[in-house]
């Protein structure tokens, strides 16, 4: 109740501010939460951001974002937000994987970049050992107003979990009349449909006092293949060129080679049992082929690849529904109820590939020599995933004396998922192995085998996740005493927020025995105090020489989490139990976080700024509860060579208990960030804009699970987790004892750096004739993004490796209008990367290198164009329709070698290559 008392005591300290009561212009709050001010226009409970904030800020607007062509949030920010670091889209990955969000700003990690709509936080994606980021993909396009993005640490504004930044989605309150929009997407050659049909409204009711918005839409999407595009081919073909040993070069078409131990592929050529060399290693079926061998020979060193049906490419169909109705009650009270809800569903019926081990001595085997063949059985399993958001808000906004408001709701917002996966473990039986090496040497194209999936244990897992979100809070916010620039403003924030994921049973299969497995329901309450105060200490009109503009600003905010939680995937005999007795683990954490900014401006022409911030990450639920202890014997200790160097580096007496998993005394992940830039608006560049941005964001308390073998070694670091029992006869004196156990349990013990630069530019003039114009380009350059597994070890730079953020990430474009007609340019450019990853040894490495026949994957870039009219006589009086072609030149993305990733290519390319986006709209 402190918190709350403090609120209402800046609220008391107003008098000297103009006493009447009521509503006042959004220009006289600015640095209030956007609700306070603009209740009428918007719900985003976040203050308004721009991209001339203290702190850097990216903006992305309805127009940007409908010029795009893009389907949904995810994708959008994976072609236009280039501190994203995402290498793929939720679309590219499909089912059966996570229906847990991408998005991931700076490249430390998705659970490290917090997505907010309207301020507002969503129920996590449960992933059993911890709170996943929220999908916000089933949000529409259409129905988003603007993007805010702050790609630093922010927890002294927003809370745990943004030590990567935050990503605000505020969506549009203001339809008046109704619109219509319908948009239909495709490749060029039709291989991959979309079609999204959309139905927005409002109206006022009572004089304007009430307002009553909603909004309907459904979007559907056809799932595009490995087989409609070269891709696979490409990647096997690269690999079979570099190194024709890999046996993914198999992957894809009715293949086969000769092996020496069953795993790889060999470089003696194929022998005939009849006599006949094949003079390859490697050769395929032909279609048509009807058991004689001479087709065999006829294909040696010819394999095929158009047999991949692995889906590459699937959009969700989705259905959303919105509800808005606000009601006036006098100037002083407004209430608000807001419902929501998203369904997005997927789903892929997918090959059964297999690599399949055939000895000389089978009699199907037609060779001299052991082969490895690859099956594929297109259509053959079922891969499925439902996700549903619903979320309520009702609450009121109540106008204060001395220009104060106060705005107090409720949220009950909700997440289910379901999913289907099934996934092939090898032949059911020696007879149906018998029957797939008879199937190898036939046209299954031809002769198809009745239902493939019934000759392999295929692992099926089927289950639903829930997590329901309940948040409580009251934010107020106004001036508290006027500056030489203007006001000095508060906003102020209690909060409380009670999450919980519901029990989940998941059931499996394999080779039809059910297995049942129980998570229990985890907890997690949250309570938090927030002030942000903005501080304009001179503006221009204060007409101080060489300070035309002075900005403070400084956030404090506490957070205490709270955290029950019990395991997950616990083994039980059936799906209504017996639920064994499972004792929860139980947290308590709190944090203090702040945020301090300033900008300054000399002259008219430029500004520089500058922001510092701290955040924290609390631990993931999987690394808060220990494991069962483990005891290794003498036997396994000398295996593993596990040795002591405080007793001459002599092995371990044995038994050794080992303890591990997670650790309910861990504390939150820490990060400290640091950004400076300087905005240019020049004078004698009207409508010109630029900004160079730098930000650093050092973490530490980082979370690790390291190996037995770190805690023997650096006994000093890890005090208290290797345990001695007594000396043995005959130790000299100060020998340590022996080591009797080892507690290796999740650790805070890691660290990180980031260091970037943002670069943006942004050019708008208007000629009287040709129209008026907007020029833009945005670039990130990642210096660095290393990571040290302990104090003292070396550290590992990711950026530009495979698995990590690209070193350079840009896009630029430039939009013109003149009159009803529109047409636009944008370009997205991504830099050239390792094609091994960070942490690979140097042989894994050349590897990889070797395998792809480079060092690196080159840089990529891809360009879309758009171009409408506005009909504003007529029978289609505002009306609109817009033509946008994705990927102009058909640019193919990179071809990655097989070995290295069986997609066949860089992912950072869109796998549907050109295709067009038509949309209409109508406003009634």
């Amino acid at each position: 109740m402190s918190a709350f008392a403090l609120g209402m005591a800046l609220a008391a300290q107003t008098a000297h501010a103009d006493t009447k009561a009521g509503k006042a212009s959004e220009e006289q709050f600015e640095g209030l939460a956007e609700i306070l001010v603009t209740a009428r226009r918007t719900l985003n409970t976040d203050i308004r951001r721009s991209e001339d904030d203290i702190q850097p800020y990216v903006v992305f607007g309805s127009e940007e974002l409908a010029q795009s062509g893009a389907q949904n949030v995810e994708d959008f920010l994976q072609s236009r937000l280039p501190m994203n670091t995402a290498q793929s889209t939720q679309s590219q990955a499909g089912p059966p994987t996570s229906a847990a969000g991408r998005l991931d700003l700076r490249g430390l990690g998705a659970d490290e970049t917090l997505v907010l709509v309207d301020g507002r936080r969503l129920p996590s994606i449960p992933t059993g050992d911890s709170f996943g980021q929220p999908n916000i993909n089933g949000i529409p396009i259409s129905q988003i107003e603007r993007i805010e993005v702050l790609p630093t640490t922010a927890s002294g504004i927003y809370g745990g979990g943004a030590t990567g930044g935050v990503i605000n989605v505020i969506l549009k309150r203001n339809y008046s009349g109704l619109d219509i929009e319908a948009r239909y997407n495709n490749a060029l050659d039709f291989a991959a449909g979309q079609s999204y049909f959309a139905v927005n409204g409002g109206t006022t009711l009572e004089d304007g006092r009430t307002r009553i918005m909603g909004a309907v839409s459904r979007s559907q999407s056809r799932t595009l293949t490995a087989s409609d595009r070269s891709f696979f081919r490409r990647g096997a073909e690269l690999q079979f060129r570099n190194d024709p040993v890999n046996s993914t070069i198999l992957v894809g078409g009715p293949n086969i080679c000769a092996t020496l131990d069953g795993f790889d592929c060999a470089t003696d050529a194929l022998a005939l049992k009849s006599g006949a060399t094949l003079n390859s290693a490697v050769t395929s079926i032909p279609d048509g082929y009807a058991g004689n061998p001479a087709a065999l020979a006829a294909q040696a060193g010819k394999l095929i690849y158009n047999r991949a049906d692995l889906p590459i490419w699937t959009g969700p169909d989705i259905t959303t529904y919105n509800l808005n109705v606000r009601r006036e009650f006098g100037e002083s009270i407004e209430l608000f109820t807001d419902f929501s809800r998203d369904e997005s569903s997927s789903k892929n019926i997918t090959p059964i590939q297999y690599s399949l081990y055939i000895p000389e001595s089978a009699a199907a085997n037609p060779f001299q020599q052991d082969v490895l063949a690859s099956l594929n059985f297109p259509h053959a399993l079922m891969q499925s995933q439902k996700t549903e958001n619903t979320r309520v808000n009702v609450g009121g906004i109540i106008r204060l004396p001395y220009r104060w408001s106060a705005a107090v709701e409720y949220g009950w917002l909700r997440n289910t998922g379901r999913s289907l996966s099934n996934v092939v473990l090898g032949p059911a039986s020696d007879a149906a192995e018998e029957r797939l090496q008879a199937a190898v040497f036939s046209d299954l194209r031809a002769n198809p085998i009745a239902d493939p999936a019934s000759l392999f244990n295929i692992f099926s897992s089927s289950g639903r996740d829930a997590a329901t979100l309940h948040t409580a809070s009251l934010r107020l916010g106004g001036p508290i005493i006027r500056l030489p620039g203007g006001d000095l403003t508060a906003t102020t924030l209690l909060e409380q927020r009670w999450e919980s994921t519901d029990d989940k049973i998941n059931s499996s299969s394999v080779g039809g025995a059910p297995r049942y497995t129980w998570s229990p329901e985890a907890r997690q309450n949250v309570k938090s105090g927030y002030l942000e105060l903005n501080a304009p200490i001179v503006s221009p009109s204060s007409e101080v020489p060489f300070v035309r503009d002075l900005q403070l600003m400084g956030s404090v905010r506490h957070d205490n989490y709270q955290t029950r939680y019990a395991g997950y995937s616990i083994p039980i005999a059936s799906p209504t139990g017996p639920f064994p007795d499972q004792p929860g683990v139980k947290t308590d954490l709190s944090s203090t976080n702040y945020t301090v900014g300033a900008k300054y401006a000399p002259i008219a022409d430029i500004a520089v700024r500058a922001s510092w911030g701290n955040g924290f990450l609390a631990p993931k639920l999987g690394n808060i509860r220990a494991e069962a202890p483990s005891v290794l014997s003498g036997p396994l200790i000398s295996f593993l060579n596990l040795r002591d160097p405080a007793r001459g580096n002599a092995l371990l007496p044995g038994p050794l208990t080992v303890l591990g998993g997670g650790n309910p005394n861990l504390q939150p992940e820490e990060s400290e960030s640091f950004s400076a830039g300087v905005v240019l608006t020049p004078r004698f560049l009207s409508g010109f804009r630029a900004s160079v941005d730098l930000t650093s964001i050092r973490k530490t308390n980082e979370v690790q699970n390291l190996p037995v073998s770190f805690f023997l070694a650096n006994e000093a670091v890890v005090p208290g987790r290797i345990i001695r029992g007594a000396n043995l006869p005959g130790d000299a004196p100060g020998t340590p004892g022996p080591i009797t156990a080892v507690d290796t349990s999740a650790i805070n013990l890691a660290s990180s750096r980031m260091k970037a630069i943002d670069i943006k530019a942004d050019y708008n003039f208007k000629d009287s004739d040709l129209g008026s114009f907007r020029v833009y380009a945005a670039a990130t350059h990642t210096f660095e993004l290393s990571s040290r597994a302990a104090p003292g070890q070396a550290s590992v730079d990711r950026a530009g490796f495979f698995e990590g953020p690209l070193k350079w990430r840009a896009n630029l474009g430039v939009d013109w209008q003149n009159g009803p007609w529109g047409a636009g340019w944008n370009t997205q450019i991504y830099g050239s990367y390792r094609v091994c990853m960070s942490v690979q040894t140097a042989f894994t490495c050349a590897q990889s290198e070797a395998w792809q026949g480079a060092a690196k994957v080159r840089s990529q870039n891809y360009s879309d164009i758009y171009v409408n009219y506005g009909f504003e006589e007529g029978l289609l009086a505002d009306s609109e329709i817009k033509l946008g072609i994705q990927n102009i030149f058909n640019q193919r993305p990179p071809t990655v070698a097989s070995g290295v990733d069986q997609t066949g290519y860089s992912t950072f390319g869109d796998p549907r290559m050109q295709r067009f986006t038509l949309t209409l709209r109508k406003h009634f």
